[in-house]
């Protein structure tokens, strides 16, 4: 989305978990990037969306197992840190990675219509998110929430131009057993 400040199409990299330690540092969640790409940016955009994201200048980034560390300027102790958790990191999308033919991004596929192979509707992906074994698509349906592994056992088809992910969920699970 163009902003007011920025009028080239932006994109999500990274969301921020947490605060860690006194300094200000922050535990990120990158959407596609290594610790080593994001430190070659230097500027980024910082804010709940695209609309209100504002420069930021990433000061150092750290790995930590697998765990992605940063530090922004200006941001220097535990209370500023604490204020950036959940605030999403922007570059413009010409500044973007580009990903292999079966790997995209998570704002790409937030919204796509979640459909089975037969064309029924399920719903729309609400989130994505990371949990130990796998990513985990959640769906909003009419009666509620689903939860659907990102897997390719029930992942037949993923069309980010279309805004359609065509779906083989495990029996029952969206007939109101799992709701």
């Amino acid at each position: 989305m163009k902003t007011k400040q920025n009028p080239t199409p932006l994109r999500a990299v990274a969301q921020i978990r947490k605060s860690f330690g006194l300094k200000g540092e922050l535990k990120i969640v990158s959407f596609s990037r290594t610790a080593d790409e994001l430190l070659q940016m230097e500027n980024v955009l910082l804010g709940g969306n695209e609309t209100i994201a504002v420069p930021c200048e990433i000061e150092s980034t750290k790995m930590r197992g697998t765990e992605i560390y940063i530090k922004l300027r200006g941001i220097d102790d535990k209370t500023a840190a604490d204020l950036m958790r959940g605030q999403y990191m922007f570059v413009e999308e010409t500044l973007r990675k580009v990903l292999p033919k079966d790997k995209f991004y998570i704002d790409e596929l937030i919204g796509c219509a979640v459909v089975s192979e037969d064309g029924k509707t399920y719903g729309t992906i609400k989130s994505v998110d990371a949990y130990p074994a796998q990513m985990v698509y959640t769906i909003k349906t009419k009666n509620g929430e689903v939860m659907l592994p990102a897997v390719r056992e029930f992942i037949m088809n993923v069309d980010v131009e279309k805004k359609e992910i065509v779906v083989r969920p495990p029996e029952g699970l969206f007939h109101g057993e799992m709701l």
